[in-house]
């Protein structure tokens, strides 16, 4: 693959990875209970972590990672947008924060299949597979608290 279409492709993800973070602080400061600041702080935590793997991209890393197939819930499948404004309730952080996850998922793979070099499949597998994790954390959490 061309470098500079590889550049673009990983600082695309990089900015997906900020703007990510940038959500998870924001909720964490606008969450009214302290389990939802800890579990939007964790998942700015975590996108954040993304992020630096992205910026000192380390494929034999990627390479080497072991994949897991990650259970998909499903649930934010079937819920519509919710728009993001001052004073929502924690159900509705959490429907945000999946549909987010569902989306970045879908992006990555979308990426994934797009592109035939090798090296770029592994990355976005990766990314898949850590997305994926965020939306199954996030629809368990919404299953056991909201959906009871």
């Amino acid at each position: 693959m061309d470098e500079k279409k590889f550049k673009e492709i990983i600082q695309f993800a990089i900015d997906k990875e900020i703007e990510a973070f940038n959500f998870y602080t924001g909720a964490s400061q606008n969450a009214k209970y302290s389990g939802g600041k800890e579990l939007f702080l964790s998942l700015a935590k975590e996108e954040e972590g993304h992020r630096r793997v992205l910026e000192k991209l380390n494929m034999e890393k990627i390479a080497g990672a072991r994949i897991e197939k990650i259970p998909d819930l499903k649930i934010s499948d079937y819920m519509v947008e919710v728009e993001v404004k001052p004073n929502l309730s924690y159900a509705e952080m959490l429907r945000i924060a999946m549909k987010r996850e569902e989306h970045s998922v879908k992006l990555y793979e979308d990426l994934k299949g797009s592109n035939p070099d090798e090296d770029l499949k592994k990355l976005f597998t990766f990314l898949i597979q850590e997305e994926g994790k965020h939306k199954l954390k996030l629809e368990k959490i919404y299953d056991e608290e909201i959906l009871k």
